[in-house]
This record gives structure tokens, sequence and C-alpha cells, in this order.
């Protein structure tokens, strides 16, 4: 055998294993109990407010997703795109690696790209409303028109300069008792941003 097409061999090999690796990690991925096994605090809690929000007990914005059906990697996968999708697997893996190099009493894998959450907001409840819940023929309340919804509308503009996303205003994981899970104090803030960024909207809103 020519050095060349044991070359091609061991390449071809190393491919297909990676492959299977991660068509297994993926499948796996889809149960959160193996999300959290990798992860410490505060992955571990988030875990445990899914898993309440499936008995009723619904405190934050990710556990009212859990409670609809939807897992860890539902959101944190992005648009669920090939590419997307390998850049959320080549993040897990990059956080495996590091993992024995993190002191063990710290949160260890902090989110990076929250773009990929963002990207799995806009198929849900923007490109694809079926899978958020609406029946056909439903209005999408996201892209309803009016003062009330404004926010919503001027974001789907696509000439709409602003740094402001959904992740802004809605923090998957902190807990609230409010409307849609929304904090005053996160929301104001982004609110002035975007005001500001644009160029029109107050930008003194909160005391």
């Amino acid at each position: 055998m020519s050095i060349r097409r044991g070359a091609g061999v061991i390449l071809g090999a190393v491919f297909i294993g990676a492959l299977g690796a991660a068509l297994a990690v993926s499948r796996a991925e889809e149960e959160d109990p193996f999300c959290a096994s990798c992860h410490l605090r505060p992955e571990q809690t988030y875990v445990g407010r899914a898993i309440a929000a499936r008995a009723g007990r619904t405190v934050d914005l990710a556990a009212a997703h859990a409670a609809a059906g939807i897992s860890c990697v539902g959101c944190h996968r992005g648009d669920q795109s090939l590419p997307q999708r390998a850049l959320a697997l080549t993040l897990g893996a990059w956080n495996t690696a590091r993992t024995p190099f993190v002191p063990p009493d710290i949160p260890q894998h902090p989110m990076r790209l929250p773009a990929l959450p963002e990207a799995g907001c806009w198929l849900c409840h923007i490109r694809e409303p079926e899978r958020g819940g609406l029946q056909p023929g439903e209005l999408n309340p996201v892209t309803i028109e009016g003062f009330e919804n404004h926010f919503h509308t001027d974001l789907l503009q696509p000439d709409l300069r602003t740094s402001v996303r959904c992740v802004d205003c809605h923090r998957a994981h902190q807990e609230s008792l409010e409307a849609f899970f929304t904090i005053r104090e996160i929301v104001i803030p982004a609110c002035e941003r975007c005001h500001r960024e644009v160029g029109r909207g107050p930008i003194r809103m909160g005391p």
C-alpha cells in the first residue's frame, strides 16, 4: 500500500469516526440530563427548573419552553441548519476539551455565541411560528403591528441598525413573575440602547 493510499484510508477512518461521534452526541443532546452531565452550576439549576416545569412550575423563560417540550439544545443549536448545528457541536467539543483545566467549583461554561439562541428565537417565533405553538391562520403576536408591539416589529426591519436582539430583553434563565418573564431593570436599558443607536425614541426611560 502506497503512503498516499494509506494516508487516505486513515483520513477516511478519522472522518467516519468523527461523523459517527457527532451523530451520537447530537442524539444524546436531545436529553437535558446529558447536557447537564458536562456542566456544573448554574446549568444544573436550569435543568432542575426545566424538570420542575414539566410538573407545572415555570419560573423562567427556559422552563416555560421546557414545559412545552423544548430541550436545552433546542435553543442552543440555533436555527437547526447544518452550519449552526456544526458550530454548536464545535463549541461543545471545545468546552469538553477545556473541562479538565477548569476548577470544578466555578461555572464551567459561560454562554458563548449568543447568536445561536437568537437564531432559535427567530426560527420558532418568526420564520416558522407553528413551531412556537401557533395554529394555521392564527395571528403571530410577535409580528402584529401597533404601539404596544412596535419594538418587535421594528426589530424585524432589515434596515434597522441596532445591536439589541431578542435575548437582550427575554433572558432565558432569569427568574421572574412578570409577563413573558421580562424584567423592567433589564428591558428598559435595552430600549434606551436601541433608541440611542437608531437616533429616535426616549433615552431616559427609567427612574
